[in-house]
């Protein structure tokens, strides 16, 4: 039985590569076939089936894309370094070097006992075989999205684990190369896979409403299709299944299950950006239109290009994707088109790629695995330069980080930027669809101001190369210019700095002279703010010690937590300094915004120490999109003290239910409103940055 099933599998495959490849090339792939076959006989998968099938159905994954015979090839033979007594060398004297490589990129290590370890370097491996050859990362997908496919024979804390490592590097890895069917398939495997009861409800809410729901996809249809005919722009319309980004947009508590249940979208796919722009155009004329982007010209990471609008009905809303049909294919596939995409789509994809050398230089070596995560997961932004080439930067970026990602040339030599045709300061943060040129003079040298408020380690690299660069006494003179700008928040200057103040700093920072303590300056290993901070900032409290060691760099300074954002432990946080002390706020803070546009120099990046301290407490603010009765509240505080979360307010207003909770950190946040909307039948949960502002307000006893 199980060699009818083996026959049956290779025999589907030759059928599926019949259809475009020529008959040497099938022969190749079927004796790479044969040869993995060999490999593996014997060894069975978790379920009880030859191992054999799983590398077929991961070749026949790539065939539907129509990959070629390397990269079938590949993918047959991509466990049996891995798995079996064969080796790189045999698999190159076989089948070629081509071959041996890419099916090397995919294999993992194991050289050490730490799991942790072997993980970064194992996603190092592949990146660093990605930028070679893309076919690797295509490859290790399709693998990935086989085995997804298949859990049902692993234990259930197994099936978890290996939903969550998708849905933290797969999905946002296939996304990153443009492969977003790749990456909506996988992610809706882990929603499945992680919290079955949350996706059995969104799955149920949209079943109950698929009547309705299809009612007005049908209007929405015919008005489209008389649009087109009206205005003579040939082009088909097509129902998009919309059902992953609902549960996106539901798991992340975006919109609730009314909303959910409202929403549409289609794909309107066009012979020209012409017609695209035209029928834009038309839209607009007839409907209210809530939101567009244009992507044509300004493409997304991953290289989507499209015109997306947002329209508002009668009692629906519609969101539509205008592209033509080479754009909705890169779309789809990205990276496997190769040469085939659209230039923007393989600009942007290449942008794109071109960040993964953070991870994998030289430095990196020593990445965990949680920095792979934290890459791959930061909220990025897209910006433009003047030639629409397309720049992927971290959420906070500055006017210097984007010159540091164009080119070595612009960053050591700027002196000021033009955003969106205006001129602005280096350190002005940067916002998703800005076009960016900077103002160069060859004169000009990098500031070590600028450590201050760079967000990229590519700018942060290139600035510390060449302030270490430097003679020793043109750092020592940059330090002390550095500091005595700090010091002019706080009215001083170095002149003003006792001999006492002296020694403080000098047992502070564990150096012997000044000259020292100015050289860990100029190189960016100490902020000069931190310096002013520790002199003259007002005297600590216990709180404020505690607060110290909680946050990277901050021994010795007066740490306060910002009241306009209320940070917690885990949050993306950067420091504003003031006379007060240094004040740390969440990083999208719009205060923080502010200040950095009036005060670019007090403004620094901060890091926690740790995001698991448990004797540390943070107040965090929820507000409920359901108004709660006596007995529903005291369930609400019971719920939370089950969850090990305290309560210090619960309070009705308009409409809501507003709860003020004491948490550890984060973590803890996003777990008390999963449960929380699983227990109330999945209401919109918020957390705000401040507490509701009313005089009556009702305490938790």
């Amino acid at each position: 039985m199980p060699g009818s099933e083996v026959s049956q599998a290779k025999q589907q495959l030759k059928i599926i590569i019949d259809a475009y490849m020529d008959q040497s090339d099938i022969e190749r792939v079927l004796a790479a076939c044969d040869y993995a076959d060999l490999a593996h006989d014997g060894i069975t998968r978790k379920s009880g089936e030859p191992y054999i099938l799983h590398p077929i159905a991961v070749s026949s994954i790539l065939a539907h894309m129509r990959l070629d015979p390397e990269t079938l090839m590949a993918a047959l033979l991509h466990d049996v370094i891995e798995d079996t007594d064969f080796s790189k060398d045999d698999i190159t004297e076989k089948f070629g070097k081509t071959v041996a490589e890419l099916v090397d990129g995919v294999t993992k290590l194991s050289h050490s006992s730490d799991k942790e370890y072997n993980k970064a370097a194992s996603f190092r491996k592949i990146l660093q075989a990605t930028l070679q050859d893309p076919r690797v990362i295509i490859i290790k997908l399709a693998d990935r999205y086989h085995n997804m496919t298949t859990l049902g024979a692993l234990r259930p804390d197994k099936r978890a684990r290996i939903a969550q490592e998708t849905f933290d590097v797969f999905v946002p890895m296939a996304r990153l190369v443009g492969m977003n069917e790749m990456a909506d398939n996988l992610e809706h495997l882990c929603y499945q896979n992680l919290d079955l009861d949350m996706f059995n409800n969104v799955q149920e809410a949209l079943l109950q409403t698929k009547p309705k729901r299809c009612e007005y996809q049908t209007k929405w249809e015919n008005n489209l299709t008389a649009l087109l005919q009206q205005n003579q722009i040939a082009g088909r319309i097509k129902k998009k299944n919309n059902n992953i980004e609902l549960l996106r947009h539901f798991v992340k508590n975006d919109i609730d299950l009314q909303e959910l249940t409202h929403s549409h979208a289609f794909e309107i796919i066009l012979q020209s950006i012409a017609d695209c722009d035209r029928l834009a155009e038309i839209l607009a004329e007839h409907f209210q239109v809530l939101h567009y982007e244009d992507h044509i010209r300004k493409p997304l990471p991953g290289g989507n290009q499209s015109l997306m609008m947002r329209l508002k009905g009668e009692k629906t809303t519609l969101s539509l994707t205008i592209q033509t049909e080479l754009m909705r294919k890169a779309a789809r596939f990205g990276v496997v088109l190769g040469e085939n995409a659209p230039q923007a789509c393989r600009s942007a994809i290449q942008a794109s790629m071109q960040n993964l050398n953070i991870l994998i230089d030289d430095q990196c070596a020593k990445t965990t695995f949680s920095d792979l995560l934290d890459y791959l997961h930061q909220e990025k932004i897209w910006v433009y330069t003047p030639h629409g080439h397309l720049h992927e930067l971290p959420q906070g970026a500055t006017a210097v980080d984007f010159a540091y990602s164009a080119s070595l040339f612009l960053g050591n030599h700027a002196v000021g930027a033009k955003i969106n045709g205006e001129t602005k300061p280096l350190s002005t943060p940067l916002l998703s669809g800005q076009v960016v040129e900077i103002i160069t003079d060859v004169l000009a040298t990098p500031n070590p101001d600028w450590l201050s408020f760079v967000n990229t380690q590519k700018a942060r690299r290139a600035l510390q190369n060449i302030l270490r660069d430097q003679d020793i006494e043109e750092q020592r003179l940059i330090g002390q210019q550095a500091l005595s700008r700090a010091l002019k928040l706080f009215n001083r200057s170095i002149k003003d700095l006792s001999d006492d103040d002296w020694t403080d700093l000098l047992q502070w920072r564990h150096v012997e002279s000044r000259d020292q303590l100015f050289e860990q300056i100029a190189v960016g290993d100490l902020l000069p703010q931190l310096v002013a901070n520790h002199l003259y900032s007002q005297d600590q409290t216990q709180e404020e010690h505690v607060s110290d060691r909680l946050i990277q760099g901050t021994e010795g300074v007066d740490v306060k937590y910002a009241h306009c954002c209320n940070p917690v432990l885990g949050d993306p946080i950067q420091g504003h300094l003031s006379r007060r002390g240094l004040i740390v706020h969440r990083a999208r803070c719009h205060n923080l915004l502010h200040e950095q546009h009036l005060h670019p120099e007090n403004i620094m990046p901060l890091q926690w120490t740790s995001e698991d301290v448990d004797d540390v407490s943070f107040t965090a603010y929820l507000s409920i999109d359901m108004e709660m009765n006596d007995e529903q509240i005291s369930d609400l505080i019971y719920q939370c003290r089950k969850a090990k979360t305290g309560v210090e307010m619960v309070r009705n207003h308009e409409g809501k239910t507003y709860v003020n909770v004491v948490v550890n950190n984060r973590k803890q946040i996003a777990r008390i409103i999963r449960d929380l909307r699983m227990h109330y039948g999945f209401p919109r949960i918020t957390r705000l940055a401040l507490p509701l502002n009313i005089s009556e307000t009702s305490k938790a006893s």
